[in-house]
């Protein structure tokens, strides 16, 4: 048996030990090997290879969290056991691996996502070309009112700036909670193009009574999440912290992906 084989049942043994129906998926794995067709993973440096409804030139977003409707949540993210007939790639997986419709959908589950359904995240570079790009927002234990205005803008790597996009379009963000917004490019942009992201917001009293608002804006991600696929995330975490009435502009160097 070659190093390659022995390596590969090694990495199913561990993953079976907590998924008994793996073994399925197992054997099907190790029929394509030993049949001689196994597929390379696609190294860093690899071209990117989109789905086939994502347009290489130009990747855009599409509102949505990979069957969170009709399943209870994202199977791009871990969570409770799921329906096996709540989406077509759920029932594949849960035919090889049984747990994630019985016990929990853990990361085991999410990789299988990639693995029996290939709808995983799409694969980028530097020279990957968008038209947009999605920002999830987590505030902490202060939220940002209402009516007040937090913008980002990105700056490319000429020194230009981007104009700037309403993330919240005036409204609230309660403590603790995630927001995303979409920020469009007009032209398209590359990846490799994006520099520098910059928060910046307007919190002045809309009233007498008000005060200047605070918040904490913990974390900023950046990510692209085409049709049919699970989102793929760009570059570092952004902690922007906490924004006050003296400080309401936080920025940081991008590199994308």
């Amino acid at each position: 048996m070659s190093d390659r084989l022995e390596d590969t049942m090694e990495n199913l043994g561990s993953n079976t030990s907590r998924h008994d129906g793996s073994l399925k998926l197992a054997a099907l794995v190790l029929a394509s090997l030993v049949g001689g067709c196994a597929v390379e993973a696609a190294s860093p440096d690899d071209e990117a290879e989109p789905a086939a409804d994502v347009s290489s030139e130009d990747i855009g977003e599409t509102e949505q969290a990979l069957a969170e409707s009709t399943c209870g949540h994202s199977i791009c993210e871990t969570g409770a056991a799921v329906p096996a007939t709540c989406d077509s790639c759920v029932t594949s997986i849960c035919d090889v691996d049984p747990f994630c419709c019985t016990n929990a959908w853990d990361s085991v589950c999410v990789n299988e996502v990639a693995s029996v359904c290939g709808r995983g995240p799409l694969a980028v570079t530097s020279s990957t070309v968008v038209s947009s790009l999605k920002v999830r927002i987590r505030t902490g234990g202060d939220d940002l009112r209402g009516g007040s205005q937090a913008y980002g803008s990105f700056q490319l790597a000429s020194g230009a700036s981007l104009p700037k996009t309403s993330l919240n379009g005036g409204a609230g963000f309660p403590n603790n909670s995630v927001k995303v917004a979409t920020m469009n490019f007009s032209p398209s942009r590359t990846l490799g193009s994006l520099a520098g992201f910059t928060l910046e917001w307007d919190g002045a009293p809309r009233n007498v009574f008000d005060s200047y608002d605070n918040w904490n804006a913990d974390e900023i991600r950046f990510f692209i999440e085409p049709a049919g696929r699970c989102p793929t995330f760009l570059g570092a975490p952004f902690t922007p912290g906490r924004m006050t009435g003296s400080r309401t502009i936080a920025s940081t160097s991008v590199r994308f992906p």
